[in-house]
């Protein structure tokens, strides 16, 4: 029987990688697919380890460019070592339980063992999420690069974050991205990541998030709150702070509470303006808090996503490169630039607060866009409509 195994960031303990990577294992399911996660996790990935708990808590980042000097105040090292100790296994263990529960895991691979499972299949799908991301491309995984992997293979909304790339990189590049027998990606960045290293310009599909309804997940968590500002926030403060923004939210839709959600084993910045801090939703929870919300306030691209599927009123900001990509092409993509800002001053420039999205108009460009994708994918695992033809 044919095979399909999705080859993505499912390992990785935070909201949208966990998400989409169920959404696009669900809605293969529900085309009678026979499909599985691969199970792959990079040798190097321990989030539990005391060495990496230890540098999150300090407030150390991989790039030193990426440190805010704030990080080492005696308060905010405490607040993020207090939280590493006391929710990081919580947390872990309600990220492995809904990976477990709700998609079927391959056995455990790494980079070394990988090319032994991989002729399990006869289709494999690498994306969605950063999968080709400047610090995946010195490596085969996510480029399929193993020579006895005879089966089809295809992407779907694969995310390079940014479209250069450099020389030291094209020639592996090109010999494998040029085996692929159907590429699709996420964004124009990586449409033209993939362009320059084809020649042939790919097409931009939804983010599996998109496909798929999640209405099974509702745990009716936070269905009997007050009226709340869901904040979830996942790297540095908005131009002119989060604390302004949050007033500047206020002033329009009153005096609510403020609830963030915080994952303990990434690098975080203490919310202080927050009523209440979360720091062990699990997935079914992070749904919840974003579908029950009064309003919104993320730099998170999912957070983003999920506030337009639960027709949310929100406002997304970006300040950090690595993030500005994808939400440019968002804004643009969805008619939804007036909400997506950089700063303080952006906000009353675009006049963000001053009306709600039009969900109608924006659910009809989804939809269009989502039935587009379908035929891809269709068409690239020849689905039939009653499964793999």
């Amino acid at each position: 029987m044919r095979k399909v195994g999705i080859l993505t960031f499912h390992y990785s303990n935070n909201y949208g990688g966990v998400l989409q990577s169920y959404a696009l294992y669900r809605f293969l399911q529900s085309l009678d697919v026979n499909v599985e996660i691969v199970d792959y996790v990079p040798s190097s990935y321990r989030p539990g380890s005391l060495a990496r708990n230890l540098l999150r808590s300090t407030g150390l980042r991989r790039n030193p460019q990426d440190i805010d000097i704030r990080d080492f105040l005696p308060r905010l090292l405490l607040t993020r070592a207090l939280a590493t100790a006391t929710f990081n296994k919580r947390n872990l263990a309600k990220f492995e339980a809904f990976r477990h529960s709700f998609m079927h895991l391959s056995g455990r691979v790494d980079e070394h063992t990988i090319h032994s499972i991989l002729p399990h299949y006869t289709t494999v799908v690498v994306g969605s999420d950063q999968i080709w991301g400047p610090e995946q491309r010195g490596k085969p995984v996510y480029f399929l690069g193993f020579d006895d992997f005879s089966g089809k293979r295809v992407s779907y909304a694969a995310d390079s974050t940014t479209a250069e790339v450099s020389s030291e990189h094209l020639p592996k590049l090109t010999r494998e991205l040029e085996r692929f027998d159907h590429i699709s990606v996420r964004n124009e960045p990586s449409q033209r990541f993939v362009e320059t290293i084809t020649g042939h310009r790919p097409p931009v599909v939804v983010d599996p998030t998109l496909l798929w309804g999640f209405d099974e997940l509702s745990s009716g968590f936070m269905s009997d709150s007050e009226p709340y500002i869901a904040v979830y926030v996942l790297g540095k403060d908005i131009h002119g702070s989060n604390v302004e923004a949050i007033k500047s939210i206020k002033r329009t839709y009153g005096d609510l509470k403020v609830y963030a959600v915080i994952i303990p084993t990434m690098k975080f910045n203490p919310c202080e303006f927050a009523d209440r801090v979360f720091y062990d939703l699990g997935p079914e929870q992070w749904l919840d808090m974003i579908r029950h919300a009064a309003f919104v306030f993320t730099d998170s691209f999912h957070g983003t996503l999920f506030s337009l599927k639960f027709h949310r009123p929100f406002l997304a900001y970006h300040v950090e490169e690595k993030r500005s990509t994808r939400f440019i092409d968002l804004g643009k993509r969805y008619q939804i630039e007036r909400y997506i800002v950089t700063s303080v001053d952006e906000i009353d420039a675009k006049g963000s607060l001053l009306q709600e999205p039009d969900h109608q108009v924006i659910d009809r460009v989804i939809d269009e866009h989502r039935d587009f994708s379908i035929k891809f994918l269709k068409e690239a695992l020849e689905i039939d409509g009653k499964g793999l033809s």
